[in-house]
């Protein structure tokens, strides 16, 4: 195993030490089945995948930096970079379809494909892009301890 990789892997470790210290055992094997996509919500499945996207929007809001979460400037940058995350977090985090996430904004499926292009490609170069990257993993932690809490 290469250097890197056992870094990862030690740290992935730490990671999982953690989570079960918080959570105990039988609860964070329930948190990373749900996060693997191996168990599928149950009965309350609906209300649960609206309560993550109404916090998941409101959080990216308040994380990137939106001024007016009511009524946001659509063209501003903020708003641009907060839509991008809350769209690529949906579609790792719920069920929902890309013509679904694109309704919540106004949006057609192809506008959600192409923020998920345009969201990896930010991702994979996090050197360029500092300022978005550091907002969306500061999000993803945030939306990750969300739904470890409400399952």
């Amino acid at each position: 195993m290469d250097n890197i990789a056992g870094e990862e892997y030690a740290k992935l470790q730490r990671g999982l030490e953690k989570l079960v210290g918080k959570f105990g055992i039988a609860k964070a094997l329930k948190i990373l089945d749900q996060l693997s996509g191996t168990t599928r919500m149950r009965t309350k499945k609906q209300q649960q995948t609206e309560v993550i996207t109404t916090y998941v929007i409101s959080e990216a809001y308040k994380i990137f930096g939106v001024t007016d979460p009511e009524k946001p400037d659509r063209k501003s940058k903020a708003f641009r970079e907060a839509r991008m995350a809350v769209y690529h977090l949906l579609i790792q985090y719920t069920e929902l379809s890309y013509k679904e996430i694109g309704k919540i904004f106004g949006q057609g499926r192809y506008g959600v494909y192409y923020h998920m292009g345009k969201c990896n490609e930010i991702l994979a170069i996090p050197q360029l892009n500092k300022s978005f990257v550091h907002n969306y993993e500061a999000f993803e932690e945030a939306v990750m301890q969300f739904i470890a809490k409400i399952n």
